[in-house]
């Protein structure tokens, strides 16, 4: 051990190297500490309108007696699942009358409130319906004997409107 640091040179050196390592040891203890925040957006997509389109009618009906089933398919246009959320059907009228319509087309004397359409089965309310997925809905349509003619509804096939509602 006395040989190494005999001279001054080496002194010098051992000196010089025993520094550094210090500084460079108090180097990594040294440094501040600090917080950040940031603020970043998400985009959040819309409901889509379902689609409803009549998929089959079995049945006739006459006053007061048979019924019409009507199955009508909903799909989910959106990519994401959305809810059944509500439903309901009419029979719409032509605008200025009672009439009911056939194709948007008046039928002139056939009152539309001689009909009664009834939801007889859906997915039930609050279903979720995967995007670009499909639901059955049926409805019955009777037609009321009113003791009065209802010839001007004989043969004629009135529109159904089936409303649905998404969330």
């Amino acid at each position: 051990m006395r040989k190494l640091f005999s001279t001054k040179r080496r002194i010098a050196i051992a000196s010089a190297t025993t520094v550094l390592a210090l500084a460079g040891g108090g180097a990594a203890f040294a440094y501040f500490t600090s917080t950040g925040t940031g603020t970043g957006t998400a985009t959040v997509g819309t409901a889509s309108p379902f689609t409803v389109t009549q998929a089959s009618t079995s049945g006739s009906m006459l006053p007061g007696s048979g019924t019409t089933t009507i199955t009508y398919t909903v799909t989910n246009t959106g990519t994401g699942a959305q809810s059944y959320a509500t439903d309901s059907v009419a029979l719409p009228t032509f605008p200025t009358t009672t009439d009911a319509t056939s194709g948007g087309t008046r039928i002139t004397g056939c009152t539309a409130s001689w009909f009664t359409p009834t939801i007889t089965d859906d997915p039930g309310l609050n279903t979720s319906i995967a995007g670009g997925d499909s639901v059955t809905v049926t409805v019955t349509v009777t037609m009321t004997d009113t003791g009065t003619d209802q010839t001007a509804c004989a043969g004629k096939t009135p529109d159904v409107n089936l409303t649905v509602g998404a969330v």
